[in-house]
């Protein structure tokens, strides 16, 4: 029964080791950051419950988020850099700057992953 226990608690203890630093040194570090905590999440089993959301902070100035993960869809507002945000979901969007992530807020608007930091784990794929 041991062995069984710790089988299912594995996939948390991934999650718990995958979310990424918050002040890489440079955004391809970050970048590569985000990708291997996703590959982590991605390859976890069926999680039984619903996850709750995630926070994450917005990296820079003037950053626009939007009615869609596109920057054709009407931009709503801005954030300036340090807001802290709360994010449903994460879903494939336009490419910035070779990242194509946009993170659903729960205000319903997208906001580009490029531009924030998790802060509170890995997003779930809307």
């Amino acid at each position: 029964m041991k062995f069984s226990a710790a089988l299912l608690l594995a996939p948390f203890i991934l999650l718990a080791c995958a979310a990424p630093n918050a002040s890489p040194a440079t955004a391809d570090e970050a970048v590569e950051e985000k990708i291997a905590a996703i590959s982590v999440r991605e390859v976890s089993p069926v999680e039984l419950h619903a996850r709750a959301p995630v926070t994450g902070t917005v990296n820079a100035d003037g950053v626009r988020y939007r009615r869609c993960p596109h920057t054709s869809c009407e931009a709503v507002a801005q954030y300036i850099r340090g807001r802290v945000i709360t994010i449903i979901c994460r879903t494939q969007g336009e490419n910035i700057n070779g990242w194509s992530w946009w993170d659903r807020m729960d205000n319903g608007f997208y906001i580009s992953d490029y531009y924030v930091d998790w802060t509170g784990g890995v997003p779930d794929v809307c």
